[in-house]
């Protein structure tokens, strides 16, 4: 009796130890990452652990989130006597607020295969036909991978799904492992676009200096060197009883970020049919 009580006890101290240390760290939101469960078909262990861990790396490098480490969890696990949460989602959750997440994300793989890569065996036919069938098939990654996984965030502290969604991955790659993993990178650039929805930004063109144009949120917004993001103009208010509630917008162009900071990011416009101004609106968007 006396041994559980204090085990509870630690428990408690251990999550709260936990907790402070990712409010020290920064005023992100923290996510508490499940190991996914592998319900496939393909029994390879590692299945769900690769994509388990390439997703931790795209919250990560999203920058405006932190993620529990896995030495966290563990500890927390263990001293509730859990050692495996795989496939019990709800408990998963249960263990995200007792570690002090703001949210906790749940999956499952659903696919995940490799295959003879067809545009592979397509270029390595007509080669052959030519005479020239291996220098051909050099050309193309040989294996194709595909991995497909549901998922949902939860807000922990009001139990709401944040974000519920099916989502895949599919790359080739010179080896079975290389296309397989490639597949994987793939699928967790399509999750953080959905994660991106639960972080919405809204900046503006602050200066533009040659074709450097600078926009005022960065890294503290999640955004990435890479992401291409829209451009839209205020035009006519909306009008609503008499009151300006919000004003039309009219996209005017595509930018490219090429170098995040802090609190600001510099951008390229991206396409020819841009016409972007000091002061336009810059948000995410398809």
């Amino acid at each position: 009796m006396f041994i559980d009580y204090m085990r509870k006890i630690f428990a408690v101290m251990s999550a709260l130890a936990i907790l402070l240390s990712l409010n020290c760290a920064a005023a992100k939101k923290s996510v508490a990452v499940m190991p996914l469960e592998n319900v496939s078909g393909n029994n390879e262990q590692k299945v769900a652990e690769i994509m388990t861990e390439q997703l931790i790396v795209a919250i990560h490098n999203a920058g405006t989130y932190t993620v529990v480490e896995r030495a966290q969890m563990g500890a927390i696990l263990r001293e509730q006597g859990l050692q495996n949460i795989i496939g019990d989602s709800d408990e998963a959750i249960e263990i995200g607020k007792l570690i002090g997440a703001d949210y906790t994300l749940v999956g499952k793989v659903t696919t995940a295969f490799v295959e003879q890569n067809p545009t592979a065996t397509t270029i390595s036919t007509i080669g052959a036909a030519l005479g020239i069938g291996a220098a051909a098939s050099g050309f193309v990654n040989q294996f194709k991978g595909r991995i497909a996984l549901e998922y949902r965030l939860v807000d922990n502290k009001t139990g709401e799904i944040i974000v519920a969604k099916n989502i895949e991955g599919n790359k080739s790659g010179s080896s079975v492992e290389a296309a397989f993993n490639n597949a994987c990178k793939h699928a967790a650039e399509n999750f953080l676009m959905g994660l991106d929805s639960v972080n919405p930004l809204r900046a503006r063109i602050a200066e533009i200096d040659g074709d450097k144009i600078y926009i005022d949120k960065g890294a503290d917004s999640g955004l990435r060197p890479g992401e291409i993001l829209i451009v839209a103009r205020e035009t006519d208010p909306i009008i609503v009883n008499g009151k300006v509630v919000d004003m039309k917008q009219e996209e005017v162009g595509k930018i490219k970020v090429i170098e995040v900071n802090t609190d600001y990011a510099i951008c390229k416009e991206e396409g020819f049919f841009s016409d972007v101004k000091k002061g336009d609106i810059v948000k995410r968007g398809k």
